[in-house]
């Protein structure tokens, strides 16, 4: 795959110089190369030269620095370049984080509600992560002034939206004292240790990242701030890696499931042995918790055991009954009125706050199914209130049938 790569990119760059400068040719071709790395795997990526792409990218803006697109491209491979992994996070490099950072910022500038192609996250939560990152590695690196001064930048200069706050505080709010939060995504574990270090904020709740479990540093960093335990020694944390696995019942006090592989259906990644380890020692002395739309594959197939608070699941065993009409009623409203906070140019913030919309609309479908058309016509009236299509247009049109499709049937 490298030789394949590194192949195209000397053709890329004679074939883009060659052609009198053309901007589009670049910045195609730049975008071909950059999203060709999504089927290389960690040995690969970590392989992986971005320089060559960083400059087709540069040429691209120069060419035309009113592209917001190529300035977006431009601000991922930079990211790139300073983070590919999260096994780099200790390590990054501010003059490279100010470099995506001003691209990203650029993009806004030019294109606030941006409509070109985009990688994985918009401008917005892509400048949470970059100075996110930053904030890990200077905390990760024992420099807490550095970790904060990174956290407010980041949203100075544009990151850590209101909404993502304070959706966020509201996730730290349905976990019980103490409890253990394992989250996924950018749009989480940042914004969430923003709250902790910066606000101060439910600091009693231990936060995990599940992807950084994967990485050697992280582990130990937990057990080092006392976060959490785990069953094995530094020294095995250390050095575990994935497993071939089949299978198997696994039992902690009186509580048996069977854990399938989650790999290619033949192996048990590395983070996932180290959160089995994880919870046989927390042995379910402290609630656990997974914020939602968690990948099930990093669930350990417990979701037969999660109980949905809608901003999380928790695991209940046994399991906890579906939270009544008039708790979801108070519940969905306290989320619904975030609204108000909502960055309307933010696809990820409407796509987040579609989540708690078709959270909504399922509980009608629920109602509407059992007859029970009171409690489904109070519901549709809470969305109009706080959530109407006229204002907070959905981030998908099936959305908008299926209301239509439910205020038939009520």
């Amino acid at each position: 795959m490298r030789i394949t790569l590194t192949t195209l990119l000397s053709l890329f760059l004679v074939t883009a110089f060659g052609q009198k400068k053309d901007y589009n040719i670049i910045l195609d071709n730049a975008k071909v190369l950059f999203k060709s790395t999504r089927d290389l795997n960690s040995e690969e990526l970590k392989q992986f030269d971005y320089y060559p792409i960083v400059t087709l990218l540069e040429k691209a803006v120069q060419l035309n620095p009113k592209s917001a697109e190529a300035r977006y491209f431009l601000g991922y491979a930079y990211s790139r370049l300073n983070l590919k992994d999260g096994r780099r996070m200790t390590t990054m490099n501010l003059d490279l984080l100010y470099k995506s950072s001003e691209q990203f910022e650029k993009v806004i500038q030019l294109d606030p509600k941006y409509s070109g192609e985009i990688i994985v996250l918009d401008p917005y939560s892509k400048l949470s992560a970059e100075w996110g990152s930053m904030a890990l590695s200077y905390w990760y690196n024992n420099k807490m002034d550095s970790a904060l001064w990174a956290f407010k930048t980041g949203k100075k200069r544009g990151g850590f939206s209101n909404f993502i706050l304070q959706l966020n505080k509201k996730v730290l709010d349905a976990c019980s004292k103490n409890a253990i939060l394992i989250a996924s995504g950018d749009n989480s574990s940042f914004p969430l240790w923003y709250l902790q270090l910066v606000e101060n904020y439910r600091t009693d709740v231990s936060i995990i990242d599940i992807n950084l479990l994967n990485s050697p540093w992280y582990p130990a960093f937990l057990v080092q701030n006392k976060s959490v335990a785990f069953d094995l020694p530094n020294n095995v944390l250390d050095t575990i890696e994935y497993t071939k696995w089949k299978n198997k019942m696994i039992t902690i006090k009186d509580f048996s499931w069977e854990v399938k592989p989650s790999y290619y259906d033949q192996y048990l990644l590395r983070g996932d042995r180290i959160f089995l380890s994880l919870l046989k020692e927390n042995k379910f002395r402290r609630n656990l918790y997974f914020t939602t739309g968690f990948p099930e594959e990093s669930r350990l197939n417990l979701k037969d055991f999660l109980s949905s608070y809608i901003v999380v699941d928790k695991l209940s065993i046994p399991q906890e009954e579906s939270i009544g009409f008039e708790a979801y009623k108070q519940l969905i409203s306290n989320y619904l009125i975030l609204s108000r906070h909502l960055n309307l140019n933010s696809p990820d913030e409407m796509r987040l706050f579609d989540d708690l919309r078709y959270d909504l609309l399922d509980r009608v479908n629920d109602y509407l199914s059992r007859d029970e058309k009171e409690k489904a016509k109070a519901l549709m009236q809470l969305l109009d209130k706080f959530a109407g299509e006229d204002k907070y247009p959905y981030s998908d049109e099936s959305a908008k049938k299926y209301v239509n499709s439910l205020k038939e049937r009520i």
